[in-house]
């Protein structure tokens, strides 16, 4: 049996319990790479004509159904619905509650329908959309067992820096004018500048400029004037038993495409990482986008992880695709080239 209760804003005591779940859940899942719940997500304002709705997931301790036995936060909820009624659904289960049905008994008990008076559940939510990253396998049983389906993929490249497998990393010519990593912060407008330059969807444009000024960037210049970017993280971490650094989005604008500018900058952030002591580097990319897959390719690149996007419900064919790309959950997402 379980328990729970929409709010649009998590009461105090709840937020303590969900915070200290989403710590422990994400510290559990890290070496795997799943899906993790960014802790400021929690308190984190909606943006303009978004709704976020909480849901904590209380059971008895340990499941037990005597009554004498405390409630506790198994599991949580997060929904942020946008103005079209899209719902960015983020989940997770306590480590210690899994593979015990809680997922799996909240779906029968919430149901699936997004058409009825209200959308999902009384949220608004017409569509529901969820990242699952790293080939999660309680995902996998979840939407098999529901029929949802998988609408979009990521792969998660990694590159050696260092070590027997590593290529060297030759600097690529281009005649634009590189900077130096430079915290994101001090070239924001740069980085904007050069998103509005490129034909993406003003959707995945607001994304990147919602996406927190964390890490660094490198940006490229053509006759004085933003031509691309890449952002870049050197907080080391561990992947596989190795130190492990991650790049993040990047972007070249349409006049600057086609002229190898997006190699030339991935191959400065790839030297920057290791140069910070990183024997691997990682990134998250669209499949589909041929592009892409075949600059990282050339520099060495190889598939280490896939990722899936679900949904639940249905939305106008048009803005399908661009609707994706906002919700792939992390600036490191995917390429514009």
């Amino acid at each position: 049996m379980i328990s729970y209760r929409w709010c649009d804003e998590l009461p105090v005591d709840d937020r303590d319990e969900v915070l200290a779940l989403v710590r422990r859940a994400a510290e559990y899942d890290a070496e795997a790479g799943f899906s993790a719940i960014d802790p400021r997500d929690l308190d984190a304002r909606p943006s303009e004509g978004e709704r976020v709705w909480h849901l904590p997931i209380r059971a008895r301790r340990d499941l037990s159904v005597r009554p004498d036995v405390p409630w506790v936060v198994v599991a949580y909820l997060r929904l942020a619905v946008d103005v079209d009624g899209l719902g960015a659904v983020q989940f997770v289960v306590d480590p210690d509650y899994r593979s015990r049905g809680i997922a799996t008994l909240l779906v029968e008990e919430l149901g699936l329908d997004t058409t009825g008076d209200g959308g999902w559940a009384g949220t608004g939510a017409r569509t529901l959309r969820a990242w699952s990253y790293g080939s999660h396998p309680a995902a996998g049983r979840l939407t098999t067992r529901f029929q949802v389906p998988a609408v979009r993929r990521q792969w998660t490249l990694l590159r050696h820096l260092s070590g027997p497998w590593a290529e060297p990393l030759d600097p690529v010519a281009t005649e634009a004018t590189l900077s130096e990593p430079v915290p994101v912060a001090a070239v924001a407008a740069d980085m904007a500048e050069v998103a509005a330059a490129t034909a993406m969807p003003a959707r995945h444009r607001d994304s990147l400029s919602r996406a927190d000024d964390s890490g660094l960037a490198i940006t490229a210049s053509l006759g004085g004037v933003p031509a691309g970017y890449v952002r870049l993280d050197p907080a080391l971490h561990e992947h596989e038993e190795l130190r492990a650094a991650r790049l993040g989005a990047l972007v070249v604008s349409d006049r600057a495409s086609g002229r190898g500018l997006g190699s030339a900058l991935l191959v400065r952030a790839l030297v920057a990482l290791r140069d910070a002591g990183a024997q691997i580097a990682l990134m998250r990319i669209d499949p589909d986008d041929e592009r892409a897959v075949r600059m990282c390719r050339l520099l060495s690149f190889e598939q280490d992880e896939a990722h899936a996007c679900y949904q639940v419900g249905s939305i106008g064919r048009e803005t399908n695709d661009d609707l994706c790309q906002v919700l792939t959950g992390s600036p490191a997402a995917g390429s514009v080239l």
